[in-house]
């Protein structure tokens, strides 16, 4: 299933998402930069009172626009606005598979207005837990369908069909991004560790020139303090460690899941039960690596 596949909600929380966040991580990278301007910009001291006049211009307004800036963050709420449309696109997703499959609160025999008046009333639940962040959303996503016609589409296809897309589409679309995002924050936070590492061996090594110099104009100790403080900034909001091990513990729970459902003789048992349980315990993994992933960004 394609995005335009899900609900009007998911649509447009996962839209709302997304330039939240790419607002949010652009704002914060722009806060930084501008603060290690004006440090840069203090390296030298000038003996020339109109040189020194033009650098405290510089520092001067790279302050102020780093103070701008996090100003705007704070009244803009792009963070919060980032993890509750995550949260929304995603509760919207697990309820769509759990319609599509015939899982649990929505079994194959229920009449389709039945279930379609569930699904509904349960999306109808969401949508008001975020009403916060209701004039983030577009009107032009939240005007689509609540039900779309490949939901229905695929709710009507025999169990054997259902289990395919449920196993292709969703379980293990899933688990290679899960392991793909594993990897991926384990290189980050490696490469941005190291990088301010380096950066605090040459702080000290500056430090300890400045003792044996002390008439130098050049200091650099100032400088790399602010890169060194910027790049553990940037550790912390992108939060690389910690996604790692979500996404590793999301792999390793939700490949279980899928072991134990494949290692069952489905000709002996109830295919239709079998499958409806392993939907509900394949979404709640998922919904727990969220669930992690909402409370780490929130500390």
């Amino acid at each position: 299933m394609e995005q335009k596949d899900f609900p009007c909600y998911f649509i447009a929380g996962d839209n709302a998402s997304l330039k939240a966040q790419k607002y949010y991580l652009r704002l914060f990278r722009l806060d930084l930069i501008l603060m290690c301007i004006a440090s840069i910009a203090t390296i030298y001291s000038f003996n020339e009172i109109e040189l020194r006049k033009y650098i405290y211009y510089v520092v001067f307004f790279s302050i102020a626009g780093a103070l701008i800036t996090s100003l705007i963050l704070k009244v803009k709420r792009y963070e919060d606005i980032w993890y509750r449309g995550r949260a929304l696109a995603e509760s919207c997703k697990t309820l769509t598979w759990r319609y599509v499959t015939c899982s649990e609160f929505f079994e194959n025999t229920l009449t389709a207005s039945e279930a379609k008046k569930r699904f509904i009333s349960r999306i109808k639940e969401i949508s008001n837990q975020f009403q916060d962040i209701s004039k983030e959303l577009k009107s032009k996503d939240v005007c689509k369908n609540i039900i779309t016609d490949k939901m229905i589409e695929n709710r009507l296809l025999p169990v054997e069909e259902r289990e395919k897309i449920y196993l292709k589409e969703r379980v293990e679309d899933q688990l290679r991004w899960y392991s793909t995002k594993s990897e991926l924050n384990k290189k980050k936070y490696s490469k941005w560790f190291w990088i301010v590492i380096i950066l605090q061996i040459i702080t000290l090594i500056c430090a300890f020139l400045l003792i044996e110099n002390p008439e130098s104009n050049f200091n650099w100790v100032s400088v790399l303090t602010t890169f060194s403080a910027s790049g553990l900034s940037w550790l912390q909001v992108k939060n690389y460690q910690e996604n790692k091990e979500a996404y590793l513990t999301a792999t390793s729970e939700l490949n279980l899941i899928l072991a134990d459902y494949e290692s069952l003789d489905k000709s002996q048992t109830n295919r239709e039960i079998e499958f409806s349980k392993f939907v509900l315990d394949a979404e709640n993994a998922m919904s727990r690596e969220h669930t992690m992933w909402l409370a780490q960004k929130r500390k």
